[in-house]
């Protein structure tokens, strides 16, 4: 039952770049995104997050798309005429405990498309992104990630760890020391984190006061929209995308 959802992702896939929407959670190809995985990640900003609703309502796969807006991201869930669906994750910021984790600017501005025609996060971010991910949430890298790093060749791993190290000040000797949490690895990744300029404490606090104006607006608003299908020109091919940057504009 995997057929809709692999040959969707595989357009997505294709379309990524001209969308301007960077996959931060992969292994590989766009098919080792069905399995094992609660949600596809995804750096978007809102005109980005327009561009990949009217994608899903034109793709000929899909049957119904529930859109829920959160704080600085949006949760999307793409149900396909197979009964299918997937759920993404399009965000706009990494925010973990007041703290933005990440430089987006800077991931799209290093992304690339890999092998199999996805927008992606360079390796250095991609870990990154994946080690913030864990660390916060106190569980072990899946195996997926593992294995895929591991077959990264020495340069490229070498490349990862004098990016990370510094940044987060870590006493590590290999990049696998940082596969399971642990509080002194949180306590020196917050530490690094609060260094950071854009975690400065007057912007953690409007951070605060911008999240708590949200859930109160939130109280008073729509917090799921369900959009259908639209007749478009978009199927499991690599044709090109129309008027990308106008739906879906009011639910963001």
């Amino acid at each position: 039952m995997n057929t809709h959802r692999i040959s969707f992702l595989e357009s997505l896939a294709q379309h990524s770049a001209s969308l301007k929407i960077v996959f931060l959670n992969h292994s590989g190809a766009p098919a080792n995104l069905v399995a094992d995985i609660s949600s596809i990640d995804i750096i978007a900003d809102k005109k980005a997050t327009a561009g990949f609703i009217s994608f899903c309502e034109s793709h000929s796969l899909v049957s119904e798309i529930r859109i829920s807006p959160e704080f600085r991201r949006t949760e999307i869930i793409v149900k396909f005429t197979d009964s299918t669906e997937l759920r993404f994750m399009l965000l706009r910021d990494m925010i973990r405990k007041a703290f933005s984790c990440m430089h987006f600017d800077e991931v799209r501005r290093d992304a690339f498309s890999n092998e199999h025609g996805m927008q992606v996060a360079s390796n250095s971010h991609h870990f990154e992104y994946l080690f913030l991910l864990c660390q916060f949430a106190q569980i072990s890298m899946p195996d997926r990630y593992r294995n895929y790093f591991a077959g990264f060749d020495f340069e490229t791993r070498t490349t990862i760890f004098r990016y990370i190290q510094p940044r987060y000040d870590l006493v590590i000797n290999t990049l696998d020391e940082l596969y399971q949490p642990k509080g002194s690895t949180q306590l020196k990744m917050m530490v690094g984190l609060r260094r950071d300029k854009m975690n400065s404490l007057l912007r953690m606090f409007l951070r605060v006061v911008e999240y708590g104006i949200f859930r109160f607006i939130s109280n008073f608003t729509k917090k799921v929209i369900v959009k259908t299908h639209k007749p478009g020109n978009i199927s499991t091919g690599t044709a090109p995308i129309k008027n990308r940057n106008t739906a879906g504009q009011a639910v963001l």
